[in-house]
């Protein structure tokens, strides 16, 4: 029996990849890097060991901020899967950098033969509300540029590492302090108090144009002789038109109101993470609807797009809306960021990242 349940759980394991991270292992490149998990030697519960090993044939320079290589923001390191084969649910954020404020200590050089490792608590930000068996894999993408430089040049390299099953003692894993704690708000409403006199008419003008850029961008991507839809998305399928459509949609319509909808629009740090490990526009808790500019959205990003490929603050909440799980389900996902790597992404991944939209929206209003 005990054979089966392994079984049961490695298929389960394997339907719950295919179903978060398509064609992970389909991608057409060579692998350039193999991570490996292994338990934690007389670490907390659910803590894990990734070591990242660099198997190509240059240096690379991995991103660490909002990867596996994150060191203090709470992000996604890890998919975990208990022994009925549902996903543990992940309890964390959703950070959205400025691309051209990246220096070289939010990068880690790994030069050719050369590994990493880094620690990952998973009860941080996943929650383990019974004890038993959980299985574990560390999947996705890593961002990455060339040796010496900042600018991501894509594409992001894929990564799956081994599985890896761990007892959990529930109890244990409660008692580990979560990365984030939740503050009971009395009113729902997209832009809560605590703003000041420019943060407020600002992030006001931000939702405006929001809105104005996402139902142009949904009408740019309803038309299938749209060539621009295809550099941002990788395909003309109606389907995937129409999912685009439809997300942008419902972001304008969530950008229309200042004083409805499910998500909730702060102009300060609600969870105190902007400074944390930046450069960070913005951050999204996307299971509460929860988007938090950070003092860079206000202090560095114009009104409107002034450049192709370029951060400002209308593109950038349109960015956070897509995070916001009942804006529109599923959410979108930060596989990796900016243009060069964005518009690298296989079709299904480029369906599921955030910046794919706020640059397609960046492009259709400045006619790039």
């Amino acid at each position: 029996m005990r054979y089966v349940k392994i079984l049961l759980v490695a298929a389960s394991l394997a339907a719950t990849i295919d179903a978060r991270i398509p064609r992970l292992i389909h991608d057409r490149q060579a692998p350039a890097i193999e991570v490996t998990l292994t338990p934690a030697e007389a670490g907390d519960a659910a803590e894990l060991v990734a070591t990242i090993l660099n198997i190509g044939s240059t240096d690379l320079n991995l991103l660490k901020v909002g990867t596996i290589l994150d060191e203090s923001l709470p992000v996604q390191k890890v998919l975990a899967v208990d022994e009925k084969g549902l996903e543990v649910p992940f309890k964390g954020i959703h950070a959205s950098i400025q691309h051209n404020a990246l220096t070289d200590e939010h990068f880690r050089l790994l030069k050719v033969s050369e590994s990493v490792s880094t620690v990952i608590s998973a009860a941080t930000v996943h929650e383990f509300t019974a004890s038993g068996t959980y299985t574990f894999l560390a999947t996705g993408l890593l961002p990455v540029a060339p040796a010496g430089s900042t600018e991501l040049s894509g594409p992001a390299l894929t990564y799956q590492s081994n599985n890896v099953s761990l007892h959990i003692d529930a109890q244990a894993a409660a008692a580990i302090p979560k990365a984030l704690t939740f503050a009971s708000l009395e009113t729902r409403t997209n832009i809560q108090d605590g703003c000041n006199v420019t943060q407020l008419a600002a992030s006001t003008a931000a939702l405006t144009n929001c809105e104005t850029l996402a139902l142009a961008a949904a009408a740019d991507a309803a038309d299938p002789s749209s060539a621009r839809f295809v550099e941002y998305f990788k395909t003309n399928s109606s389907s995937t038109r129409q999912i685009v459509v439809d997300r942008l949609t419902a972001a304008a319509k969530e950008c229309s109101t200042t004083n409805s909808g499910p998500s909730r629009y702060f102009c300060y740090d609600y969870y105190g993470l902007c400074e944390t490990d930046g450069p960070l526009n913005a951050y999204t808790k996307f299971d509460f609807d929860f988007v938090i500019m950070c003092p860079l959205f206000y202090d560095t990003l114009p009104p409107l797009p002034q450049g192709c490929h370029r951060q400002d603050q209308a593109t950038t909440t349109i960015h956070e809306m897509t995070h916001c799980e009942d804006v529109y389900s599923p959410h979108t996902n930060d596989f990796t960021y900016g243009y060069n790597e964005s518009t690298a992404l296989p079709p299904e991944r480029a369906l599921l990242n955030a910046d794919n939209y706020s640059l397609y929206a960046n492009a259709v209003y400045m006619g790039c």
